[in-house]
């Protein structure tokens, strides 16, 4: 099997059980007053162990994805006024809170980000709202950092009914919210209700997938931006979205916006592919026989 099959099919197996039903908390300020997952419940950090925070300097940024060892993805408007300093964001995994003790082991977990390559054809907003970032070593894994499986490129979600959108909510710990998936007929119809824009103008396109309850009250907020819409298929968690875009939160009619991360899937893999280092042993052995050669005529 090669490693674009480990990639997408890796099982992360995470028992139903482990998981209670949401209760209904209110939105709470994080840093700078983003408010954050709306009508949520704590989680653990075994629960959703891809999660981690993009952090700009010594500030929670947005939210970001483990996909591999080395790479995180997120949505590409988290970088849009500082993707030239890729030096200046960092990756904390493994923490339950935004800013972790100083003395907790979670900062063993954090890295340094030495690439940022944004969608080429994302334009300063939606569409192609998805970004992948590089990280300066590669991340361990252990129980509470896991990555999350990409979907192919041909994966539907129409049977699956519910998905969870995890973040920080109150008191700025791990929190997650389950919301039912709505279709993009659907959506682009709610999002036309109060509006004067004409039916035949889309306001959700192919690349975006909604999640959401008609009446509102539980949402993904501001501070969510660039985390996973995450979807159980057959006891396997595939990110089938990214937090990307919203009018308001928790207002009815107006669903969570996300990025289409399986219309995205080759994209990321011919990316990651391409940026990615990996010596052969066909390499290996090539670099061998040159090295025999010189030491023979030497």
């Amino acid at each position: 099997m090669g490693w674009v099959s480990l990639l997408l099919l890796l099982p992360l197996l995470l028992r139903a059980g482990d998981r209670q039903r949401p209760g209904h908390l209110d939105a709470q300020n994080g840093d700078g007053g983003a408010r954050r997952i709306l009508g949520g419940q704590e989680t653990t950090l075994i629960q959703w162990p891809w999660q981690a925070s993009l952090k700009y300097k010594t500030h929670h940024w947005c939210r970001v994805t483990l996909i591999h060892s080395s790479w995180v993805m997120t949505a590409a408007h988290c970088f849009q006024q500082n993707a030239h300093d890729p030096g200046a964001w960092k990756v904390q995994l493994g923490s339950r809170t935004i800013k972790p003790h100083k003395l907790s082991f979670s900062y063993l977990h954090s890295r340094r980000v030495t690439e940022i390559i944004l969608h080429p054809f994302y334009f300063g907003g939606p569409p192609k709202d998805i970004a992948l970032a590089k990280l300066q070593s590669p991340i361990r894994f252990k129980r509470s950092i896991l990555p999350i499986c990409l979907p192919t490129s041909t994966t539907q979600f129409e049977n699956v009914t519910m998905c969870w959108v995890t973040g920080w909510g109150r008191i700025k710990e791990h929190e997650s919210v389950e919301l039912p998936l709505i279709d993009q007929k659907t959506c682009d119809l709610y999002y036309h209700i109060g509006t004067k824009l004409p039916p035949f103008i889309s306001r959700i396109y192919d690349d975006m997938i909604c999640a959401g309850f008609k009446e509102g009250k539980k949402d993904a907020c501001h501070g969510d931006s660039g985390g996973p819409l995450a979807c159980e298929v057959k006891g396997i968690w595939h990110q089938a979205g990214i937090v990307s875009w919203g009018d308001g939160c928790g207002r009815p009619y107006r669903p969570s916006v996300f990025t289409n991360v399986s219309v995205h899937t080759d994209w990321i893999l011919r990316t990651i592919k391409s940026n990615t280092f990996s010596l052969m042993p066909s390499k290996l052995l090539f670099l061998l026989t040159l090295q025999l050669k010189k030491w023979l005529w030497s």
